[in-house]
């Protein structure tokens, strides 16, 4: 599976030992990946775990959770897979409010998978960028994932943020994203 393959190859890329985060945690598995993979420092897990109904061909709004008991059942079961590894944080809020925790130029890298909507792509790489490190990477997954109506809605999203900070993004096996944060701030525009 080639979106597997990519996911090994983001894995082998990321700095080992760092403050890290992931966004869209689901059930935990890719986060269980970064945490054997990675053997980060500090991993935060951010995920409202809400269920929207209003997206129901996706796995948070109907296709697999059918209810936000589904979506509790998820959380608990996140927690008790996470509950006795001190370097894993678990946070069950909204990106953006989860971010408000954090001081600008914190985490060494932040792994971007939640909601794949245009506007929602936008504004997790706008709210963790200044999260970032000098030398630091945003990485996300699904660049080429479609939207309900066939719109690539991550991959707009991301090219109109690199466009906007003057930076580039880089392709891992064609689903993988990195933003590298350079060491001379950029301003966004």
């Amino acid at each position: 599976m080639k979106s597997q393959r990519s996911r090994v190859e983001i894995l082998n890329r990321l700095p080992r030992a760092a403050v890290c985060a992931e966004i869209g945690v689901w059930k935990g598995d890719f986060s269980n990946e970064l945490l054997l993979s990675t053997a980060p420092n500090r991993l935060h897990l951010i995920d409202p775990w809400r269920f929207r109904p209003e997206l129901p061909k996706r796995w948070y709004g109907g296709r697999l959770a059918k209810s936000q008991v589904d979506m509790d059942g998820i959380y608990m079961s996140v927690v008790g897979r996470f509950k006795n590894i001190p370097e894993v944080v678990i946070h069950r809020m909204a990106s953006a409010d989860a971010a408000r925790l954090f001081d600008d130029e914190f985490f060494d890298w932040v792994y971007v998978d939640g909601d794949h909507s245009r506007s929602a792509v936008m504004a997790d790489l706008r709210t963790w960028w200044p999260k970032i490190k000098f030398g630091g990477q945003l990485v996300g997954d699904d660049y080429r994932w479609k939207d309900e109506n066939g719109f690539r809605s991550v991959q707009h999203a991301v090219v109109e943020f690199v466009q906007g900070m003057k930076t580039e993004v880089e392709l891992v096996g064609g689903t993988q994203f990195i933003i590298k944060k350079t060491a001379e701030p950029a301003a966004c525009t």
